[in-house]
């Protein structure tokens, strides 16, 4: 072989074995390597070159751990903040960025794969790699949006409007600073992935005021015509007025600024107790006094009503606040007085509805002639005991009621019997004679109201126009007329009377019990008793009838109860009339005249 052939063949092997030893040192890294990072990849500031997968996604959770300890260092406004990365989630994603490690010297077919490595193997290039992380964006707008409230602490005022010492006073409205919040937010973002913490230098921005000195004004005047020159409250039940002065007004009124909406608004109040302390000298005068409740009975109809009981009208000083606003508010600066009811009558509506009221339960008329004494006497004690009332389970007394009858009391004197005898008008019985013609009367309506007969003393001798038996006389202190209420409900006694005639009714509720009178035929006849009396102003030896007397009988009356159920019961009374003496007067003895003589 000649000399330059060898030559030649040594020049063309040369290149072939460092090829072949190229190859093999590729081979040789690749089988050695095939799970580590190749090259010099780096993310932020960790190296993750020749480290295997394992060991870069530690590395990587090592510098997320960091990152997230690591507060941010802000500033704006000239305030300092630090932003907690924990406090947004923040978060970095290791498997991807341990992915895209990975890949450098792996991509493409295996020669560019080879040409990768030939290149990196005499130059060591470093690889950065993007950090791939995220944070909760609404927390952060949070916690950027507290800085400027609590941090900064210099909002923009809306402007203010008050009420102090009774005079309006104000302060119109003042810009603020806050954060330019979205490229504050860009910035932040931004520094979460700054692995050095650099501090961040946030933009501030001017505030503007949700109103203007305008809106101030108007609330001004409005507070001012509020108060104004005082207002009136017009009183209808006592056709009054109350007339409040502006300096009570300034005293009450408050404004306040409500930052619930946006924009604000003011919104006025009325401190009461300024208001009731002005209103309290004047309660008596402008309340009312109360009206009991009435029972009224019309005699004609018998119709039983009940007039309601009024309340004490006083003022009502819970309610003066709201109508001293409408006043104010008002073209005329006047509004109704509010009333409350305050104290209650005696007599309610409820007392006399209690009472169980309801109508005519029994009534009776007797005759009598015109205008005589006794007329006078029957009327007056008719009129005295008018409108009586008599509770449940009381017993009515006629002589305990009218009390006795004298002159005094405008009674006069009347034929009257006494001790068996009709007279006129010397004793004092006299006095008010013709009452028990009253008594007759009332004694029959309580009789047919089905009342408990407790006392009653008929005639001593019938007198026509009284029903037989069934009659009753007064004297002082007896007889009496009593009887007692035995129903539930109260009853009332009521009188009327004409020239010729009396009536007596009773109402009241006695649970519909229906009464009728029965009277048997007379027996047990009696002559005319005789009493004589002695008469010195007759001649002697002489006599003559004063007054005629009347025989007797006895007489058995009856009344006969019927309840609802028609259950009947019979009550049974007798009664003997003795009738009147026969008064005989007789003049002294004659003198025996003289014998005469032989």
């Amino acid at each position: 072989m000649s000399k330059p052939l060898r030559i030649t063949l040594i020049a063309a092997s040369v290149p072939v074995a460092l090829a072949l030893l190229v190859g093999l040192g590729f081979a040789g890294d690749r089988l050695s390597n095939g799970g580590q990072v190749l090259g010099r990849v780096t993310v932020a500031d960790v190296d993750l070159g020749d480290l295997s997968r394992g060991d870069a996604l530690a590395a990587v959770r090592r510098l997320e751990d960091r990152l997230a300890a690591t507060p941010v260092p802000v500033t704006v406004a000239g305030r300092s903040f630090a932003l907690d990365p924990r406090a947004v989630s923040f978060d970095i994603d290791e498997v991807a960025i341990v992915d895209r490690a990975m890949e450098p010297g792996r991509e493409g077919h295996l020669g560019n794969q080879f040409v990768w490595w030939v290149r990196h193997f005499f130059d060591r290039e470093v690889l950065p790699l993007d950090l791939p992380y995220s944070y909760d964006e609404a927390a952060l707008a949070e916690i950027i949006a507290a800085w400027e409230v609590e941090g900064i602490d210099h909002p923009p005022f809306p402007g203010e409007v008050a009420v102090a010492d009774g005079r309006v006073v104000f302060r119109y409205p003042e810009a603020g600073v806050g954060i330019e919040r979205d490229p504050a937010a860009a910035l932040l973002g931004t520094a979460l992935g700054d692995p050095d913490r650099r501090g961040v230098d946030l933009p501030s921005r001017p505030l503007t005021p949700p109103l203007t000195e305008a809106d101030i004004d108007a609330v001004i005047a409005e507070a001012q015509g509020l108060i104004g020159d005082g207002v009136s409250l017009i009183s209808a039940p006592t056709e009054d007025r109350l007339t409040i002065p502006p300096a009570v007004l300034g005293r009450s009124l408050s404004v306040a600024r409500d930052d619930a909406v946006s924009p604000p608004v003011f919104t006025f109040s009325w401190d009461p107790e300024p208001l009731q302390a002005f209103l309290e000298p004047h309660m008596a005068r402008l309340s009312t006094e109360p009206v009991n409740a009435e029972l009224i009975i019309d005699v004609e109809t018998d119709e039983v009503t009940i007039i309601p009981s009024v309340a004490t009208q006083e003022p009502d000083p819970e309610a003066l606040a709201a109508e001293v606003d409408q006043a104010a508010r008002s073209p005329r600066r006047t509004s109704d007085l509010a009333y409350r009811e305050g104290a209650e009558p005696e007599v309610t509506t409820a007392d006399i509805e209690a009472l169980g009221i309801t109508g005519l339960i029994g009534e009776f008329t007797t005759p009598h002639n015109c205008c005589e004494a006794r007329v006078t006497n029957i009327q007056l004690i008719a009129r005295a005991t008018d409108g009586a009332m008599v509770m449940p389970g009381e017993v009515f007394s006629l002589n305990a009621h009218v009390g006795q009858r004298t002159s005094a009391k405008g009674y006069v004197p009347a034929p009257a019997i006494i001790k068996g005898v009709l007279e006129c008008c010397d004793s004092i019985i006299n006095i008010g004679g013709g009452t028990s013609q009253w008594t007759t009367t009332l004694y029959n309506a309580a009789f047919f109201a089905g009342l408990e007969d407790v006392a009653h003393t008929p005639h001593s001798t019938w007198i026509s126009r009284y029903p037989e038996g069934r009659e009753a006389t007064l004297g002082w202190l007896e007889p009496d007329l009593k009887f007692r209420n035995n129903t539930g409900n109260a009853i009332v006694i009521r009188a009327t009377y004409t020239d010729t005639s009396v009536t007596a009714k009773i109402y009241g509720d006695n649970g519909g019990l229906q009464v009728e009178a029965g009277l048997s035929n007379r027996y047990n006849f009696s002559g005319i008793r005789t009493r004589r009396e002695a008469n010195p102003d007759l001649p002697c030896d002489t006599e003559r009838v004063k007054s005629a007397g009347s025989g007797g009988w006895s007489v058995d009356y009856y009344r006969y109860i019927t309840n609802p159920l028609g259950e009947q019961t019979t009550e049974k009374w007798t009664w003997h009339y003795t009738g009147l003496f026969e008064v005989i007067e007789f003049g002294p003895k004659c003198p025996t005249p003289p014998p005469t003589e032989p």
